[in-house]
């Protein structure tokens, strides 16, 4: 198993921020319901919400990005949040990850997994570590 130190993992997370800023558009974090597919295959589920992420994305301390909590986004499809997919301003992919409410331990917290379409909905947290 290969350990690294803090210091290397917190400028690799740098370059996290760095990747997600490229691009004209924003960073995004798509919200689906349904089973997570494997990394980087079709979402089978719905596409709840579209929510814009902050730039600068975080901030990197003790080797985790700390994601800043986002605006409201409009909710396009009443469903049940089960995962994330965040992409950079071009589309690119970045990582799946799970999401949940506050209660959970997701790396994606919204204030309520429950969506319903025309309401709004946010990032309260998210941790990569």
């Amino acid at each position: 198993m290969i350990q690294i130190s803090n210091d290397l993992n917190n400028y690799r997370l740098q370059g996290v921020i760095t990747f997600l800023a490229l691009g004209i558009e924003q960073a995004r974090a798509h919200l689906y319901a349904g089973p997570r597919p494997s990394f980087g295959a079709p979402p089978q589920g719905p596409l709840l919400a579209s929510i814009v992420l902050d730039e600068p994305l975080g901030t990197v301390a003790d080797g985790v990005l700390e994601i800043t909590p986002t605006n409201e986004a409009l909710i396009l499809t009443t469903g049940e949040v089960t995962w994330a997919r965040i992409v950079n301003g071009m589309g690119a992919l970045a990582w799946d990850c799970d999401a949940s409410d506050l209660n959970g331990t997701a790396e994606l917290r919204l204030p309520t997994t429950t969506l319903y379409a025309g309401g709004y909905t946010r990032i309260l947290t998210g941790l990569l570590g």
